[in-house]
């Protein structure tokens, strides 16, 4: 008894001194290492765990006993500090290191700049003794001139070709000059810009412009995670990353004699447009090694009075002219420190006024040129440590190649350059669609067709956003894309089924297979299939027709957004050498200040505004079509590519009004004074349910009969029986322009035309070919009754067709609130003619 009341006793004292070192500092428990070990365990697995898993915890861990719940909520806050701690820590010291970069550049530019103000200092102190001392020394210089002249009269000739290398080394050697006080001085005012970004979000760095020098300039300093010569191998590659650059070839090559290299380039460039004229450089490029272990390749534009050789001259291209620009790279831990210079001047007088923005912002010189250069070395650098592949096992090269091909053959298409065989033709035609043909070499690899011919157009429109209209063309493919070629004629049911879809074929609305991403972060390359059904009169087998696709620039809203949909047919008898027949668009923003105020717009709006003044074009539109064909069928199926491609056309003047900013849209800014207007822009649904009912109820009330004759069917199906109505019904604006609002079925089989393609109808067009018969004559007998009744007559189609009619009727078609936003118009037994 004696013994279990010590015990007790001792065991009282125990807990009572654990509760009051507990309530004095309960966070300096220690703990065994077995009791870390268990703890780092439970941590890893819930690191903040409540009261009842504490507990648990406890009950389950023999060797936590001893450790009340408030103790371990404790240490797990403590750890979790610890752990917050040390992750901060480390990104801290990976800002540090990266700062401590941008400082080391900060530094070298600093010693460069004090080197250059003590060289002036001295070049200044002895300037001004040469001058103290000229004209004493005026008789001295001129008899040491006269004995210089004496001894080199007696001196040997030189061997022509080391005067020749010589001349070339000290060229090269100013060219050097000149561009590292570009690189490293003051020879250029450069600016930090914000709109144009370095590829990597992580990159230290920062790319600059320059609007005070001649030309066009930018400039990059940025550190890049490749050795130097890896980085000089592949900018003197330019073709390979630089998708407007067409060729680059290496006409001579000299060695200089501080183991450097000096070498005579010309380079050829694609134009952006059809507007202008592409541009070639004729340039002397000097690669040398500073003392300091530094890289340094040099360019700049040469010419004959420079004692070089003469240059390559083609008429189809401008002569560019480059001044000192090139790339300065100093080997450092983990990379390159890289200072990368573009410095032109692309001749902009000679281009029209409306695309010379293009060719005056030094902005764009550093999106296309500089940004280009840094992305393709960064994935690059990336692809050596990362071996992951795309879609079907294909790695990265593989899409780069294919989107490479892709580009170049649609830039190929937009310039059509003489020497790949291109002939213009119908130079003199009328209209805004160039023509030019190409006879291909190899007719064996090109199965059953030897020449292609390209359809081309360059559009202004008016405040367009080139990402959103680019969107709607790829979201609305089968709307543009899907015209009945076959009707027209058999040619293109032949070499054409190769490219373009044709009236056998099916699923153009269908979503691509995505391959990957290119070197282009926003860019995508894709393929996509079309369902086809054989035509055996015409020798045309079934199976599936595949296009290659590549969309880029969804995400591009900064200076000269460029946005681009191109596309190519493509099957597994193309050899990797082939040349891809590309078609597809390329839209390109220019500055409010881009055109001239006595342009013609060929924007949308001339098409739904009479009497507006055209505003000037932001954005241009350059689209080329490429379809195979026969020799011998030329003449037709240049007449059927010239309507597929004004199809186009028409098609993308009605979406540009979708594509503008909000607020912008000069049809949505009216809505509330134009209830025409306010149907047209409304949705699909809601609009057609809307105007079906309206189209009955006012037929009724001005007729005095139903639509549908005497078993009037219930409201909820008038929208199908509407759609599906034996005539022809068609609804217009009540404005200045009556342009066509609404068809249903019928409607559009009478007109040969698609919903989309409304709105560049009238109905005097439609109506003009019926004996000069148009809407004005009868508007009296229309506002007087509400309807009017046609004779018989014809109309035309949208592909000029006459169609004739025994009856037609007209009506007004009231709103709710008694005012006439349309008018009806009901053809009645139809039929071509």
């Amino acid at each position: 008894m004696a013994i279990t009341e010590n015990a007790v006793g001792e065991t009282s004292k125990r807990v009572k001194g654990a509760k009051s070192g507990h309530e004095q500092g309960s966070k300096y428990t220690r703990y065994t290492e077995a009791q870390i070990e268990v703890l780092e365990k439970v941590y890893a697995e819930c690191s903040n765990p409540n009261y009842f898993q504490r507990s648990k915890i406890l009950r389950e861990q023999p060797n936590l006993r001893g450790i009340d719940s408030k103790q371990l909520k404790v240490w797990f806050q403590n750890h979790r500090s610890r752990e917050k701690q040390k992750k901060e820590n480390g990104e801290l010291l990976a800002e540090n290191k990266k700062l401590a970069a941008a400082n080391e550049l900060l530094r070298e530019e600093n010693d460069c700049l004090q080197q250059k103000v003590a060289q002036l200092i001295c070049e200044n102190e002895y300037l001004q003794t040469q001058f103290l001392s000229l004209i004493s020394r005026n008789k001295a210089t001129t008899k040491t001139t006269d004995l210089g002249l004496a001894a080199r009269a007696n001196s040997p000739q030189l061997p022509l070709w080391s005067a020749d290398n010589n001349s070339l080394l000290v060229l090269a050697e100013e060219i050097r000059e000149e561009f590292l006080c570009k690189a490293t001085g003051t020879a250029v005012n450069w600016k930090a810009i914000l709109t144009v970004k370095l590829p990597s979000p992580s990159s230290v760095g920062a790319i600059y412009v320059s609007d005070t020098c001649i030309g066009v300039a930018a400039r990059a300093c940025t550190i890049i995670p490749i050795e130097p010569v890896k980085i000089i191998e592949i900018l003197k590659d330019r073709a390979s990353w630089s998708r407007n650059c067409r060729n680059v070839d290496v006409l001579a090559e000299y060695p200089a004699g501080n183991g450097g290299a000096i070498e005579l380039i010309y380079t050829q460039y694609y134009a952006p447009t059809t507007m202008a004229c592409a541009r070639d450089f004729w340039t002397l490029r000097y690669t040398s090694v500073s003392v300091d272990g530094s890289f340094v390749v040099c360019e700049k534009s040469v010419s004959g009075s420079d004692a070089v050789p003469s240059s390559p001259a083609v008429l189809e291209f401008v002569r560019g002219r480059m001044l000192a620009s090139g790339y300065l790279i100093h080997p450092c831990e983990g990379g390159s420190i890289i200072h990368l210079i573009d410095h032109l001047d692309l001749e902009a007088s000679s281009v029209p006024e409306v695309v010379r923005p293009l060719y005056e912002s030094s902005e764009l010189v550093a999106k296309n040129m500089i940004v280009p250069a840094l992305e393709y070395i960064e994935h690059t650098a990336s692809e050596t440590h990362d071996k992951r592949s795309h879609a079907y096992g294909e790695g990265p090269a593989f899409l780069r190649s294919f989107s490479q091909r892709l580009s170049r053959g649609f830039n190929d298409a937009i310039t059509g350059f003489t020497e790949d065989g291109w002939t213009l033709l119908d130079a003199d035609a009328p209209g805004d669609i160039i023509v030019s043909v190409k006879r291909l070499k190899n007719f064996e690899d090109n199965r059953n067709y030897d020449s292609v011919i390209c359809m081309k157009a360059s559009l202004l429109l008016q405040k367009v956003l080139p990402a959103k209209l680019m969107m709607l063309l790829k979201e609305r493919r089968s709307c543009w894309m899907n015209i009945n070629l076959a009707d027209h004629s058999a040619v293109f049911l032949g070499p054409a089924c190769f490219a373009f879809p044709g009236s056998r074929t099916y699923n153009l609305s269908g979503t691509g297979v995505l391959l990957g991403h290119t070197n282009y972060e926003d860019e995508i390359l894709e393929v996509l299939r079309f369902d086809r059904i054989a035509h055996p009169q015409h020798n045309v087998s079934s199976g599936d027709l595949y296009h290659l696709q590549i969309c880029n620039g969804m995400e591009d809203s900064g200076v000269g957004a460029c946005s681009e949909l191109i596309f190519a047919p493509i099957d597994r008898t193309i050899t990797n050498d082939a040349v891809l027949l590309s078609s597809g668009f390329r839209i390109i923003s220019l500055p409010s200040n881009a055109s001239s105020a006595n342009m013609n717009s060929t924007g949308p709006s001339n098409a739904t505004n009479v009497g507006t003044a055209a505003s000037k074009p932001s954005s241009v539109l350059i689209l080329a079509f490429q379809f195979p064909f026969e020799t011998h069928l030329q003449d037709k199926v240049a007449s059927i590519a010239r309507k597929y491609v004004q199809h186009v056309i028409s098609y993308v003047k009605n979406i540009s009004l979708e594509a503008m900013p909000s607020g912008s849209n000069p049809e949505t800014a009216s809505n509330k004074s134009d209830p025409a207007t306010r149907l047209m822009i409304a949705p699909d649904s809601t609009y057609a349910a809307t105007l079906a009912n309206l189209i009955c109820q006012s037929y009724r009330s001005n007729l005095g009969v139903e639509i549908f004759g005497c078993n009037c069917p219930s409201t909820d199906s008038l929208l199908e029986l509407i759609r599906h109505h034996q005539y022809a019904i068609l609804c217009f604006a009540f404005t200045s322009l009556p342009v066509c609002l609404y068809a249903n079925q019928a409607g559009l089989d009478l007109l040969e035309t698609t919903a989309n393609n409304l709105l560049s109808l009238t109905v005097d067009r439609i109506l003009g070919g019926s004996n000069n018969f148009s809407l004005s004559s009868i508007l009296p007998t229309i506002m007087q009754q509400g309807y009017a009744i046609l004779p018989p007559g014809y109309c035309i189609s949208e592909m000029n067709r006459r169609v004739s009619y025994e009856q037609a009727v007209v009506w007004q078609v009231q709103g709710s609130d008694g005012s006439v936003p349309c008018l009806a118009l009901a053809f009645m037994n139809w039929s071509f003619t």
